[in-house]
Protein backbone atom coordinates (compact mmCIF):
# COMPACT_ATOMS: atom_id res chain seq x y z
CA UNK A 1 0.00 0.00 0.00
CA UNK A 2 1.48 3.78 -0.61
CA UNK A 3 0.81 6.70 1.60
CA UNK A 4 -1.95 8.66 0.14
CA UNK A 5 -0.27 12.11 0.85
CA UNK A 6 3.30 11.59 -0.24
CA UNK A 7 3.06 7.72 -2.65
CA UNK A 8 5.50 6.23 0.07
CA UNK A 9 5.43 2.30 0.47
CA UNK A 10 3.59 2.05 3.51
CA UNK A 11 4.97 -0.33 6.49
CA UNK A 12 3.45 -2.60 8.78
CA UNK A 13 3.63 -1.71 12.73
CA UNK A 14 1.93 -2.95 15.52
CA UNK A 15 0.36 -0.83 18.41
CA UNK A 16 -0.99 -2.53 21.06
CA UNK A 17 -1.05 -5.35 19.21
CA UNK A 18 -3.10 -4.03 16.54
CA UNK A 19 -1.69 -4.01 12.69
CA UNK A 20 -1.76 -0.59 11.46
CA UNK A 21 0.25 0.75 8.30
CA UNK A 22 2.55 3.42 8.62
CA UNK A 23 4.26 6.02 6.32
CA UNK A 24 8.28 6.17 7.32
CA UNK A 25 8.19 9.68 5.84
CA UNK A 26 5.20 11.50 6.98
CA UNK A 27 4.46 9.51 9.59
CA UNK A 28 0.93 9.26 8.71
CA UNK A 29 -0.65 5.99 9.61
CA UNK A 30 -3.69 4.11 7.84
CA UNK A 31 -6.15 2.16 9.91
CA UNK A 32 -8.75 -0.37 8.62
CA UNK A 33 -12.36 0.08 9.78
CA UNK A 34 -12.02 -0.47 13.83
CA UNK A 35 -8.60 -0.55 14.40
CA UNK A 36 -8.54 3.26 15.40
CA UNK A 37 -11.30 2.48 18.25
CA UNK A 38 -9.21 -0.86 19.22
CA UNK A 39 -5.96 1.57 19.32
CA UNK A 40 -7.90 4.15 21.26
CA UNK A 41 -9.77 2.39 23.64
CA UNK A 42 -6.22 0.80 25.07
CA UNK A 43 -5.33 3.99 26.74
CA UNK A 44 -1.78 3.94 25.61
CA UNK A 45 0.21 7.03 25.89
CA UNK A 46 2.58 8.89 23.43
CA UNK A 47 1.61 6.27 21.24
CA UNK A 48 3.24 8.00 18.01
CA UNK A 49 6.57 8.68 19.67
CA UNK A 50 6.44 4.62 20.78
CA UNK A 51 5.80 3.96 17.13
CA UNK A 52 8.80 6.37 16.27
CA UNK A 53 10.96 4.26 18.56
CA UNK A 54 10.40 1.31 18.01
CA UNK A 55 10.20 1.43 13.98
CA UNK A 56 12.62 4.12 13.64
CA UNK A 57 12.56 6.43 10.59
CA UNK A 58 14.50 4.27 8.19
CA UNK A 59 15.12 5.49 4.60
CA UNK A 60 12.52 5.24 1.39
CA UNK A 61 12.43 5.81 -1.75
CA UNK A 62 10.24 9.05 -2.67
CA UNK A 63 6.76 8.42 -3.78
CA UNK A 64 4.14 10.69 -6.16
CA UNK A 65 0.70 11.82 -5.41
CA UNK A 66 -1.64 13.24 -8.28
CA UNK A 67 -4.72 14.87 -7.24
CA UNK A 68 -6.89 14.37 -4.15
CA UNK A 69 -5.86 11.88 -1.23
CA UNK A 70 -6.85 8.30 -2.33
CA UNK A 71 -7.66 5.09 -0.06
CA UNK A 72 -3.99 2.84 0.31
CA UNK A 73 -6.46 -0.19 0.97
CA UNK A 74 -9.29 -0.12 -2.01
CA UNK A 75 -7.33 2.08 -4.58
CA UNK A 76 -9.84 5.09 -5.74
CA UNK A 77 -11.87 5.42 -2.87
CA UNK A 78 -11.44 9.05 -2.48
CA UNK A 79 -10.37 10.10 1.07
CA UNK A 80 -12.36 13.17 2.96
CA UNK A 81 -12.40 15.10 5.95
CA UNK A 82 -14.30 14.54 8.84
CA UNK A 83 -14.41 15.77 12.38
CA UNK A 84 -13.13 13.06 15.04
CA UNK A 85 -13.43 14.45 17.93
CA UNK A 86 -15.49 16.56 20.47
CA UNK A 87 -13.33 19.01 22.13
CA UNK A 88 -9.54 19.48 20.10
CA UNK A 89 -11.63 19.08 16.95
CA UNK A 90 -9.40 16.67 15.33
CA UNK A 91 -9.79 15.93 11.66
CA UNK A 92 -9.04 12.60 10.09
CA UNK A 93 -9.61 11.57 6.15
CA UNK A 94 -11.65 8.95 5.96
CA UNK A 95 -11.78 7.07 2.60
CA UNK A 96 -15.45 6.95 1.42
CA UNK A 97 -15.79 3.36 -0.12
CA UNK A 98 -13.87 0.73 2.90
CA UNK A 99 -14.35 3.86 5.74
CA UNK A 100 -10.85 2.99 6.63
CA UNK A 101 -9.10 6.02 7.81
CA UNK A 102 -5.96 8.24 6.98
CA UNK A 103 -4.25 9.81 10.61
CA UNK A 104 -1.79 12.46 10.26
CA UNK A 105 0.86 12.98 12.69
CA UNK A 106 0.00 14.63 16.06
CA UNK A 107 -3.51 12.98 15.37
CA UNK A 108 -3.54 9.80 17.07
CA UNK A 109 -1.91 11.27 20.36
CA UNK A 110 -4.50 13.77 20.18
CA UNK A 111 -7.48 11.63 19.88
CA UNK A 112 -6.07 9.10 22.18
CA UNK A 113 -5.51 12.42 24.87
CA UNK A 114 -8.96 13.42 23.84
CA UNK A 115 -10.21 9.97 24.92
CA UNK A 116 -8.53 9.79 28.27
CA UNK A 117 -9.71 13.08 29.47
CA UNK A 118 -13.41 12.30 28.87
CA UNK A 119 -12.88 8.96 30.08
CA UNK A 120 -11.37 11.10 33.48
CA UNK A 121 -14.16 13.34 33.59
CA UNK A 122 -17.11 10.49 33.55
CA UNK A 123 -15.25 8.29 36.43
CA UNK A 124 -14.53 11.70 38.31
CA UNK A 125 -18.64 12.74 37.57
CA UNK A 126 -19.18 8.48 39.00
CA UNK A 127 -17.29 8.68 41.99
CA UNK A 128 -18.84 12.33 42.78
CA UNK A 129 -22.34 10.74 42.81
CA UNK A 130 -21.05 7.55 44.54
CA UNK A 131 -19.96 9.75 47.13
CA UNK A 132 -23.20 12.22 47.49
CA UNK A 133 -25.08 8.86 47.62
CA UNK A 134 -23.27 7.39 50.41
CA UNK A 135 -23.50 11.08 51.97
CA UNK A 136 -27.32 10.75 51.52
CA UNK A 137 -27.09 7.14 53.29
CA UNK A 138 -25.28 8.46 55.97
CA UNK A 139 -27.08 10.97 57.04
Amino acid sequence: MKCPRDGVELATVLAGGVEIDKCHHCDGLWFDPGELEKVRDMELTDLEEQLESRYGNPDVLPGEVEGYMRCPRCDGGRLQQVTYTYERQVKIDRCENCLGVWIDDGELNAIVGEKKQLDDAVSQSHLRAFLRAVRRIMK
